[in-house]
């Protein structure tokens, strides 16, 4: 799969800092506490909540070195921070019961599937740690996608899953977690105009594709909107 471009990635106007917020709001953190943000891509979301740590610790996790390579730009020598490589399919690179909290913001639907993924969540935090998610849920752009066999029906996407809200209930209940809260939450997202919309569909949702094809589905794409659904998760362990 091609690299992200962190560079490119910062610079465009993400609907992801308003579900960052959302995300980050729930977990009510406290300022001495330890949060790992999984799929922490540039950091973005991860420099927003170390503004709650003022004694605490942050520790950003991703699979993609051109990613943490943005985010290490924009933590430079804060001691606070940690900054590890990780594929979310398999245990965080810390020790168990090390979290008190953890965040994740438009990363899990990039996993072929979520049976893993909370169990290792559970496993990373204390008892009483808590996790507040974003992704990716069921019908998310499903508009958009419909659109792509007018350009090419032989394109393939990236394995994507856009969890439902039962199954993903089931999955945190079998993984042990209480007070269990999971939410489906439209969130259309007009983009300005076609050449941002290109940019971040490039950067972003369609980064296999030739800029031929980015440009038919953006004609496509009339009102330049993106019609995202997220799956909200809020849990935490006993």
């Amino acid at each position: 799969m091609k690299a992200w471009d962190g560079v490119a990635y910062d610079a465009l106007p993400l609907p992801h800092e308003q579900w960052g917020i959302r995300t980050i709001e729930a977990l009510n953190l406290q300022p001495n506490e330890t949060l790992l943000d999984a799929g922490c891509g540039t950091g973005r979301d991860a420099q927003l909540a170390l503004e709650q740590l003022p004694n605490g610790f942050l520790v950003c996790v991703d699979q993609s070195s051109t990613m943490l390579d943005q985010c290490r730009s924009r933590f430079g020598q804060d001691s606070r921070v940690k900054i590890l490589e990780g594929d979310l399919d398999k245990a965080l690179p810390v020790e168990p019961e090390s979290i008190d909290a953890i965040m994740s913001v438009a990363a899990l639907h990039w996993l072929a599937d979520h049976n893993n993924v909370w169990r290792h969540f559970f496993t990373a935090l204390k008892p009483g740690g808590r996790i507040a998610t974003d992704c990716g849920g069921f019908g998310n752009l499903a508009k958009t996608l419909a659109l792509v066999p007018q350009i090419d029906p032989n394109i393939k996407f990236p394995d994507w899953y856009y969890a439902n809200v039962a199954d993903t209930e089931a999955l945190l209940k079998a993984a042990g977690f209480v007070d269990i809260e999971v939410s489906l939450r439209p969130h259309p997202t007009p983009l300005p105009n076609k050449e941002t919309l290109e940019t971040y569909l490039r950067t972003l949702v369609f980064r296999e594709w030739s800029d031929e094809h980015i440009s038919k589905i953006s004609e496509l794409l009339t009102d330049n909107t993106l019609d995202y659904v997220r799956l909200e998760v809020r849990a935490s362990k006993a």
